[in-house]
Formats: C-alpha cells, sequence, structure tokens
C-alpha cells in the first residue's frame, strides 16, 4: 500500500482565525488559535498547515480538505461528518470523540493520535494508516476500509461490526475485546495476537472451547 503525501507550497501564508471560519482557505498556515465551539459549514481547505489549533467541540460538517496537514491542538468531540479529506496529515492531535461519520478519507495518516471513541461510522477509508494511536472504543460501523493499517496502536473495544474490509492490517496492534471480528475477514494478524483473540473469535464462531 502506498499512501500519497500531502501537496504543500513551501511559502504559506500566515492565515486569521476568521479566514479559518470563512469557509475558503488555501495555501495557508493557522496556528496558536482558539475555535472552540465554532460553527462552519461547507468548509474548503486546500494547501493548508493548521498547527496548535483549539477545535474543541467544533462544529465543521462538510469539510472539503485537500493536501493539508494538522500538527498539534484539540479537536475532541469535533464534528467533522459528512466531508472529504484526501493527502491528508494528523499528527499529536487530541481527537476523543471526533466524528468522522460518512466522511471519505483517502490517503490519510494519523501519527501519535488520541483517538478515544472516534466515530467512523459509514466512513470509507482508502490507504489510511493509523500509527502509535490510542484508539480504545473507535467506531467502524458499516465503514469500507480498503488499504488500511494500524500500526503499533491501541485498539481495544473497537467496534468493526458490519464493516467492509479489504487489505486490512492489525499486525503490531494491541486488540482486546474487538467486535465485529467476522468483518475483518482477510485481515493481517501476527502470531503473538493469534493467542489472545482466540477467544473472541471462538465466541463470535459460536465454537464452544472446553
Amino acid at each position: 500500500m502506498k499512501r500519497s503525501s500531502p501537496r504543500l507550497s513551501p511559502s504559506p501564508d500566515p492565515a486569521s482565525l476568521e479566514d479559518l471560519l470563512s469557509g475558503d482557505l488555501e495555501a495557508a498556515k493557522v496556528t496558536n488559535l482558539d475555535a472552540t465551539n465554532c460553527s462552519v459549514t461547507a468548509l474548503d481547505l486546500s494547501d493548508v498547515r493548521l498547527e496548535k489549533l483549539q477545535l474543541t467541540a467544533a462544529q465543521c460538517e462538510r469539510v472539503n480538505a485537500r493536501d493539508v496537514v494538522v500538527k498539534g491542538g484539540d479537536m475532541s468531540a469535533a464534528n467533522f461528518s459528512n466531508g472529504s479529506w484526501n493527502r491528508a496529515e494528523f499528527s499529536n492531535c487530541r481527537m476523543t470523540g471526533v466524528d468522522f461519520s460518512r466522511t471519505s478519507l483517502h490517503d490519510v495518516l494519523f501519527k501519535d493520535c488520541l483517538l478515544t471513541m472516534a466515530n467512523f461510522r459509514f466512513a470509507d477509508l482508502r490507504r489510511v494508516e493509523f500509527v502509535d494511536c490510542m484508539m480504545s472504543e473507535a467506531d467502524f460501523l458499516n465503514s469500507r476500509l480498503v488499504d488500511v493499517v494500524f500500526e503499533t496502536s491501541s485498539l481495544e473495544k473497537a467496534v468493526f461490526e458490519s464493516a467492509a474490509c479489504s487489505r486490512v492490517n492489525l499486525s503490531t496492534s494491541q486488540l482486546t475485546d474487538i467486535v465485529g471480528w467476522k468483518s475483518l475477514k482477510g485481515a493481517t494478524i501476527d502470531s503473538v495476537q493469534l493467542m489472545s483473540v482466540a477467544p473472541c473469535l471462538a465466541h463470535e464462531l459460536g465454537i464452544i472451547v472446553r
């Protein structure tokens, strides 16, 4: 799986909070701003850097983002549903309870992010990497995952019920009490993981172990 990285301008223009909330931002850098509880719809981002931005509980439905890098900051309980993110990277972000439901995520990297209780329901993930992320109770119900890698991440109680998966790699990650193993048919795990997930697999298949 080869993920495409964001294509960014070498010298972006500094942008204000008003620029961000205007709904259209291109070739810009936004740093150290507080947009907690902000509300904006149909937000278009292209060639944008967002650093140490506070977007806690922000309502940002229908984001159309391309070539975006997000570093640091807090997006806990932010609503990014019904949007599209292409060639994007999130690193060192607090994203507890973030909502990416019904969102297209193509060529996206999440690295060192707190994604506890993140909502990916009905989302379309293609060429997405989760690296060193905390993803306890993340919800992928009815989502589509193609060429998705979970690397050294924690997926305790994550939900994959009714997900459509193709070429999903879970090896090296912590898998505890996963819900929806049947939907992960064809996924890759390692031999060490097999020992810990065997009871859950047996339970979902209705196998009685005496």
